[in-house]
């Protein structure tokens, strides 16, 4: 059977524990910004961080800043923002989670130093990003993120995104979540050590809120699916599916590590029979 092992530790262990479940609760798409420049201070230890960032797949996940007008870089959904953060990896297999666990990390401590963000894939000038970063041919820019203060109030523009996708909305436990199998669904109630983990994977954000994480619990271990949606796949931006299971692992993790949880992803398929349209990702499992 084939199996890989997952390192779970980073090379930049104390900032990343300063992330919490409070941040993950916190965290809100911003796509209107105050007309304000981030301080010097604050674009260097965006940079340092942003420069530290590892995932559990072990694959580089190169980050960089990019100012707006220098690179004439924009969105027709973001209003305000000068300053973006772009992400590139090269084509690999376990690339896309990589990226999404590496990506959600960065939206999170930014979310800490009170700075707004949000995920961005088709409503970019994607010609002007992929030259910014110099995108070469075996490499990949699924997502970017506008990074910056948040307006006093979201534009008209904002309000109508965030009703037509059903951005605070989130299908229920027992549909994303099931106990040994996929046959039965898993209550909040029969969570035991998993809730906080589960619940914190229930409020990652994902491509047009499609949450196509599914995952299993089999005792002291948990199974991540991808259950796939068509047209959320190709060439050009990868699988963004497997980018939202990256932020789910990543949020997974977070919280396993405030709920003193001791455990390690590692990709070891089970065979439990899936449903059609789904496919196995990873494992967190308990040490022994």
């Amino acid at each position: 059977m084939y199996q890989i092992q997952i390192q779970l530790k980073t090379k930049n262990e104390v900032i990343q524990m300063s992330i919490s479940t409070k941040e993950i609760k916190n965290r809100v798409s911003v796509r209107t910004y105050k007309k304000e420049k981030l301080k010097a201070s604050v674009i260097e230890e965006i940079s340092s961080y942003i420069s530290n960032i590892s995932n559990p797949f072990g694959i580089p996940i190169k980050f960089q800043l990019l100012d707006a007008k220098q690179n004439d870089l924009s969105s027709p959904v973001i209003i305000g923002a000068d300053t973006y953060v772009a992400a590139k990896y090269k084509k690999v297999e376990n690339a896309e989670v990589a990226f999404g666990y590496a990506f959600e990390k960065f939206v999170l401590y930014a979310t800490s130093l009170g700075l707004g963000t949000v995920w961005l894939a088709a409503t970019i000038d994607r010609k002007a990003f992929e030259k910014a970063v110099d995108l070469k041919e075996d490499e990949v820019l699924p997502i970017v993120s506008p990074i910056g203060y948040a307006a006093s109030e979201r534009s008209i523009r904002e309000s109508i995104i965030r009703i037509r996708v059903k951005s605070d909305e989130r299908l229920p436990f027992d549909k994303i979540f099931f106990k040994g199998d996929f046959k039965q669904g898993l209550q909040e109630s029969d969570a035991g050590d998993w809730l906080l983990p589960l619940q914190m994977v229930r409020l990652a954000p994902s491509a047009t809120n499609k949450q196509p994480w599914r995952l299993v619990v089999d005792e002291n271990r948990v199974h991540f699916y991808e259950e796939k949606t068509k047209g959320y796949a190709n060439e050009k931006s990868g699988d963004i599916q497997k980018v939202d299971l990256g932020i789910a692992i990543c949020h997974f993790e977070i919280a396993a590590n405030e709920e003193g949880l001791k455990g390690r992803f590692v990709q070891k398929n089970p065979g439990i029979n899936i449903p059609e349209n789904t496919e196995y990702i990873a494992t967190y499992e308990l040490e022994d």
